[in-house]
């Protein structure tokens, strides 16, 4: 195999000498568990999903000819799971068994930093220095309920209470890139923006009431506002039916009338989008305390626990911790427990930072969020370019977004084909070299457990 070829480098920081050609001192025997394994994942058809060949998920699912899948244009394709999440486990081709049944037979693949599957184990035990994480990809054509993921320790208690609703006591901390414009609500929104709404909505301050709404007018800080934030909160999201019906058609007509003389703000036109998909549904109103976020291809948000997000549109790369726990409060048909979402919430008001990822490397951009469950490498290889990422004390799962190339790992004579679509295993303590080919560039992505915590 003629030697990795690669521009010529500046001298290399600490970050980028991660991906300068790495050797192996292991020899593959003719025993040895093969080190690299092609996936067959599977699809969620949710149905805030985009619709047939329009949603990114369906096109990468469909991809492969060999898989037999056609798309049908009426079915939602609202997420591609892989990984070894009981609820759609990702098969290893060409036979498919599922890849946990492939680890619990070849356990070095998972490494000896852990102790089982770092991305694959949907139910952790308190044994496992590490928890477990989940790649997956979004196409949303339709929000998302507003919601939340409780930290540890509430999700141990209300697993241990409610295990129907809450199945394991793993915290969900996530990340969110965006592949396309990407448009979601997230966190508390300012002080100032807060006062607004109650100052211009009436229909807000009808639900919240005068008390609340008198004491969030006249407060300046954080510490000052969170009580008062809460109880405002609580009563707009615990407010009867017919109350909250009442108060989201007014909105609307004030706003439908009001848009023939004005131009309505952002925020406005959102919620009358968000009650055409929900009429009558509190979320409407609650859009209004939340901030409105949009993110170009290529920008992330991190979401760690009791912040409350709803997802809006777009299409996206998300990276979590394996957990099915979300609190609902709004904005969809599913159970909503909304006394625990309000007394989870930290209220904190402040706008969501903007992941851009760090440059490692001239062709891999790396998000590392605060959290030592993951990180994603997006990696864009111009035609003929050719990357080595060295081993690492932990599994990866590759993604091929775009364009077409090969992928080889330290112990493989020959290359194999990779292709929009195609998703990768890739053991513990393994080498990989990528290649582009073609006349287009090729995008993946790279899954694995957080750098920075297994150098600590």
């Amino acid at each position: 195999m003629a030697a990795p070829s690669s521009p010529a480098p500046s001298p290399p920081t600490p970050l980028a000498a991660a991906f300068l050609p790495a050797t192996s001192d292991a020899s593959p025997t003719p025993d040895e568990p093969p080190r690299l394994l092609r996936l067959r994942c599977g699809v969620q058809h949710y149905e805030w999903g985009r619709l047939g060949d329009a949603s990114l998920v369906a096109r990468l699912a469909a991809a492969d000819p060999d898989f037999g899948i056609a798309i049908d244009p009426a079915l939602p394709y609202a997420e591609l799971w892989m990984g070894t999440h009981p609820s759609m486990p990702s098969l290893v081709l060409p036979g498919g068994e599922p890849l946990s049944g492939w680890l619990a037979r070849n356990r070095d693949a998972l490494g000896h930093a852990v102790d089982l599957p770092f991305l694959f184990k949907a139910h952790p035990s308190p044994l496992h220095p590490r928890s477990l994480c989940l790649p997956r990809v979004l196409s949303v054509a339709k929000p998302l309920s507003i919601q939340a993921h409780p930290d540890k320790s509430l999700a141990k208690e209300l697993h241990d209470q409610r295990p129907a609703d809450y199945k394991d006591a793993n915290h969900k901390p996530e990340m969110a890139i965006a592949v396309t414009e990407f448009r979601a609500l997230f966190g508390f929104a300012g002080i100032e923006e807060l006062k607004d709404a109650i100052r211009t909505v009436p229909e807000v301050r009808v639900l919240i009431g005068q008390e609340d709404a008198a004491k969030l007018m006249i407060m300046k800080e954080y510490n000052d506002v969170k009580s008062s934030m809460q109880s405002a909160f609580a009563k707009l999201m615990t407010a009867s039916k017919d109350t909250v019906s009442e108060a989201v058609n007014k909105l609307k007509g004030r706003l439908d009338d009001e848009s023939k003389f004005r131009t309505l703000t952002e925020k406005e036109l959102l919620i009358l989008s968000l009650e055409k998909q929900y009429p009558e549904d509190v979320g409407v109103l609650a859009a209004l305390f939340f901030n409105y976020v949009k993110l170009g291809p290529g920008e992330a948000i991190y979401i760690g626990a009791n912040e409350p997000h709803a997802y809006l549109s777009g299409e996206c790369i998300e990276c979590m911790a394996t957990s099915d726990n979300v609190v609902r409060a709004g904005l969809t048909p599913k159970y909503r427990d909304v006394k625990t979402l309000s007394d989870m919430l930290t209220y904190k008001q402040v706008f969501p930072e903007i992941l851009r990822g760090v440059t490692v490397h001239p062709y891999v951009r790396r998000y590392t969020p605060p959290t030592d469950e993951f990180e994603v490498d997006c990696c864009l290889l111009p035609p003929g370019a050719v990357i080595v990422m060295p081993p690492t004390p932990s599994p990866s799962i590759f993604l091929v977004m775009t364009g077409e190339g090969e992928i080889q790992v330290d112990s493989m004579l020959d290359g194999e084909k990779a292709k929009e679509g195609d998703v990768f295993f890739v053991p513990a303590y393994t080498g990989v070299k990528l290649s582009a080919c073609g006349h287009a560039s090729m995008q993946l992505y790279r899954a694995g457990v957080n750098s920075t915590s297994l150098n600590n």
